[in-house]
């Protein structure tokens, strides 16, 4: 956007009419990192009498770049919960370079405003390992009454990756099986880097089962191109998806999360084979389906 475009707009932040301030500071939040002239001007916007003036404002501030951090830091305590909101997924769309507000944001997670705390998880998870130090606050998160909070949390930490892993594996042996059922979706999310939680995801799946096998031999992935007799039977065209429906006691969706999770880990989770088996050929829905579509993602079929 040329220099004079920009002139106009900050100009038109001044406008003693609240809709053109406010076209104003939208124009200036898609000039993205060019706005950064307006930086001033936008700060004393952030504080207009119009809530459409304010949004836009952060907006712009957010899209500068790495610069702005420190300012939207600040606009994490502001008394406008939409400023906050913007804050937040400003700094979310900077992914690593966020950085320096990570404490910030761990506070945020207990924002008044529920999409604030969603947002601060976002913008964690957004940073990925280098975000670890906020693996504490987002397993608390995990763990809170806000439903989408939880989800938003255990998502970041699969972002963060292994360093998240000892947390996660902590959260499958939960007295809360919401609690487990998260961990299992967020394993499931970190694909093949969840690798070390093969065991105890199985440990978990078996917690659920009236009477579970002591012991289980370990199937390998080579063993499916052999006649190792531990290839199921049966064919059956797994769903895309498993879901349980809306009456599925916690244990049951925490189950068929962690069944999920298995299938997602890929191939290196062979030794879950014996135990997918089992369920799809002994147990009804949503464990069947949610076995049998795993047992296909471990094998690559």
């Amino acid at each position: 956007m040329p220099a004079d475009d920009i002139s106009i707009l900050v100009k038109g932040l001044k406008n003693p009419n609240g809709l053109l301030r406010a076209k104003a500071a939208r124009g200036l939040a898609k000039a993205g990192p060019e706005a950064k002239s307006a930086f001033g001007s936008l700060i004393i916007a952030v504080d207009d009498e119009e809530q459409a003036v304010r949004e836009a404002a952060v907006q712009a501030i957010g899209g500068i770049g790495a610069g702005a951090v420190p300012t939207l830091v600040g606009l994490l305590s502001h008394g406008d919960k939409y400023v906050r909101r913007n804050a937040v997924w400003g700094l979310g769309k900077l992914g690593a370079n966020a950085l320096p507000a990570l404490h910030t944001l761990c506070t945020s997670l207990l924002d008044s405003d529920p999409r604030t705390a969603s947002g601060a998880a976002q913008a964690l998870g957004a940073m990925g390992a280098v975000g670890a130090k906020a693996i504490p606050a987002l397993d608390t998160a995990m763990r809170g009454a806000n439903v989408v909070l939880c989800r938003l949390a255990a998502k970041a930490l699969s972002q963060i990756g292994p360093p998240a892993l000892p947390s996660l594996l902590k959260a499958l042996r939960d007295p809360d099986p919401f609690v487990r059922g998260e961990a299992a979706i967020s394993l499931g999310w970190m694909g093949a880097e969840a690798t070390p939680a093969v065991s105890a995801l199985m440990a978990t799946i078996d917690s659920f089962r009236p009477n579970p096998p002591t012991h289980r031999p370990k199937v390998t992935h080579a063993s499916l191109h052999g006649n190792s007799g531990t290839t199921s039977s049966k064919t059956v065209t797994p769903p895309a998806q498993v879901v349980p429906d809306d009456n599925a006691s916690g244990t049951d969706t925490a189950r068929v999360c962690a069944i999920q999770a298995l299938g997602r880990t890929g191939p290196t989770a062979d030794l879950a084979e014996t135990l997918l088996e089992e369920i799809a050929n002994n147990e009804g829905e949503p464990f069947k389906g949610a076995a049998i579509l795993s047992l296909r993602q471990i094998r690559g079929e």
